[in-house]
């Protein structure tokens, strides 16, 4: 499998100069996350790139140094530039062609397809034989069964829909095996869905894997005259042209800070699978080459989010591409099925190595074991929390890169560029019309000694399907300041990005602002209950899920119209107290910035929607 990413050379200080060392940072932190392979996208690298790749075993598709955006349906088929395509192929192959991990010859990115393709493929194909040619351009334009066989030996198509690959695998009648050259684009608060494509790589034949767009945000540290520094994009420099911030679209910052997204990254490529029933485990190696002996399987019993039990697994030898199934740990048996209960496998190095010290996380699953379902039963004695909370209604985010541009508007309302959503929201005032002015919505309130119990009736009409969310917010004094919470965590998950995130009891602060442009975060998904604490006061406001039995939930120092009103981080007001938001539906991420929106199983619907929650004050 390809469990790969685009990379382009950057570094926050030094631009498109990087040294041998910001290369094995790069290289370091994709290892860490589990990525195995770099498309050079769009230009052959410094030689010291690939040594590292031969030295540290990642897979590399080199790509020459063509590129006609404006000018890729003339200059192809132009005799003139005949000698420049081939000079340019040629060249990489020369240099590289004795670096094992150059496994893949690109023709280069963007540049139509034409008889100077052609040319370049022949001379490759005699020059090496050995390795295959990937060009995007020709798939594209000639179609995935068999167009552009003279050029690319892989289809390789640029943000394909799930289905559509989907389909070319089913089929069966294509001769290439298929590597998306580009997809799940990572622009802000992103790659909604990415396990979905992989559920559906791993169960179709001939679906080999991919190429993330892209490796890092391509910002530049920027002094401003209050002495401050921020990470800058286009525009923020006085520069014209410029494409705002299309560039800030990787999985980490440009100084090399992973953005939450990463964890699902790493979670989809993981080299280990575990999945199981009541009775056992199935382990599946997705490694091609290498055992297990060298990772440590420990495992967690959790009941109700709490650790009732730990152990290691005993695992047998499994060979690359191989699988195993084991019998449960004991404990794990027979669970009170009056209570949550899930087993958590984790993947430990068992030694040091170039990447990180002995017991690095590189795998890890959760297998449902027994739902307890409603959990009203169990709600916590507590008091009133009248006086801290009022929920208002609430069907607003911040939109996200991928809901629509809002720094360059004009792509997506003259163009049809990027994600359409927030042109959609605008339309109807979603983000400046109250909530029930839209909406029908009915509340019961139930309140007695030990809390606040709130039922509501939602009616969305068809006009306004696909809403942002469903929920309500309300807010919290400054002395309130931790969270603890029932759920998938620790770190921020969507719906349609959530299957790295484990149900567990999870604490920490609240999340602060991890995207260059303000947009929604923070979000927590399947949360059976969640606490914001005072921990001066020892008291937490807390919040049971009733109906649906979990809901999700974020608390952070931001309205939405604070982020949704702010062009960079520093312009974003940030709040002393936390605004809380409850929602019993949440739209997808999806990668509409660049790619397919969000899958329709991740959409709200049209229709009734009912949700209940408690809310009261316990001890902290």
């Amino acid at each position: 499998r390809v469990f790969g990413v685009n990379r382009h050379d950057h570094h926050p200080d030094t631009g498109k100069a990087v040294t041998v060392e910001d290369m094995r940072d790069d290289l370091r932190l994709m290892q860490l996350h589990n990525i195995n392979a770099v498309r050079t996208s769009h230009y052959p690298n410094d030689d010291a790139f690939y040594a590292l790749c031969d030295e540290l075993g990642f897979y590399v598709v080199d790509e020459a140094n063509i590129e006609g955006h404006a000018y890729e349906d003339s200059i192809c088929d132009d005799a003139a530039y005949r000698d420049a395509f081939v000079d340019r192929g040629a060249r990489i192959v020369q240099r590289d062609r004795n670096h094992p991990s150059v496994i893949v010859w690109s023709l280069g990115n963007e540049t139509g397809y034409g008889a100077n393709h052609d040319a370049l493929a022949a001379w490759i194909r005699e020059a090496d034989p050995t390795r295959p040619l990937h060009y995007e351009p020709a798939i594209d334009l000639r179609g995935w069964e068999d167009g552009g066989e003279t050029v690319t030996d892989i289809v390789c198509p640029m943000y394909p829909r799930i289905d559509a690959i989907r389909s070319y695998g089913e089929a069966g009648t294509g001769r290439r095996p298929l590597i998306m050259c580009e997809y799940s684009h990572a622009m802000g608060n992103s790659n909604g869905s990415l396990a979905d494509y992989w559920d559906v790589i791993e169960a179709t034949p001939g679906l080999q894997g991919g190429f993330l767009w892209e490796w890092k945000d391509q910002a530049l540290r920027q002094l401003l005259p209050d002495g401050t520094v921020r990470l800058a994009y286009g525009g923020q420099f006085g520069d014209t042209p410029h494409d705002g911030n299309f560039v800030a679209d990787g999985l980490v910052s440009a100084d090399l800070e992973p953005h939450p997204a990463m964890r699902e990254v790493a979670w989809v490529y993981r080299p280990v699978v575990v999945t199981g029933d009541g009775r056992g485990l199935r382990i599946e190696n997705r490694r091609a080459f290498t055992g297990l002996a060298e990772l440590r399987a420990g495992w967690e019993l959790l009941v109700d989010g709490e650790v009732a039990d730990s152990g290691v697994l005993a695992v047998p030898e499994v060979a690359g591409h191989a699988s195993a199934t084991i019998p449960l740990p004991e404990a794990a048996l027979d669970p009170d099925l009056d209570r949550d209960a899930h087993l958590t496998v984790r993947w430990e190095t068992v030694r040091d190595t170039w990447f990180a010290p002995a017991g690095h996380v590189v795998s890890w699953d959760q297998v449902e074991l027994a739902c307890a379902g409603n959990p009203a039963r169990r709600c916590p004695d507590g008091s009133p929390a009248d006086h801290l909370v009022s929920p208002t209604l609430n069907l607003w985010r911040a939109p996200t890169d991928n809901d629509g541009f809002k720094l360059m508007p004009e792509l997506s309302e003259r163009l049809g560029v990027g994600g359409q959503a927030l042109r959609r929201w605008r339309q109807v005032g979603l983000h400046n019309r109250p909530a029930d002015e839209l909406v029908a919505h009915r509340v019961q309130v139930e309140r007695d000694d030990h809390g606040t119990t709130y039922r509501h009736t939602v009616e969305v009409p068809e006009a306004l399907a696909d809403l942002p969310r469903i929920g309500v917010q309300f807010e919290l004094p400054p002395r309130f300041r931790g969270l603890r919470w029932y759920g998938r965590g620790p770190h921020e998950n969507y719906p349609d990005r959530n299957c790295s995130a484990l149900v567990g009891i999870w604490h920490g602060p609240p999340d602060e602002l991890p995207y260059l442009v303000p947009q929604e975060f923070g979000l927590r998904t399947g949360c059976r209950w969640f606490e914001i604490i005072d921990p001066e006061g020892g008291e937490a406001v807390r919040i049971d899920a009733l109906q649906p039995s979990t809901l999700s939930l974020s608390a952070i120092h931001y309205r939405a119209s604070d982020l949704f009103e702010a062009s960079t981080q520093s312009e974003v007001r940030r709040r002393d107290g936390l605004v809380v938001c409850l929602d019993a539906a949440h739209r997808g991420l999806g990668t509409a910035s660049c790619g397919p929106g969000v899958l329709p199983e991740y959409r709200i619907a049209s229709g009734r929607h009912e949700f209940a929650y408690r809310v009261s004050v316990t001890p902290a």
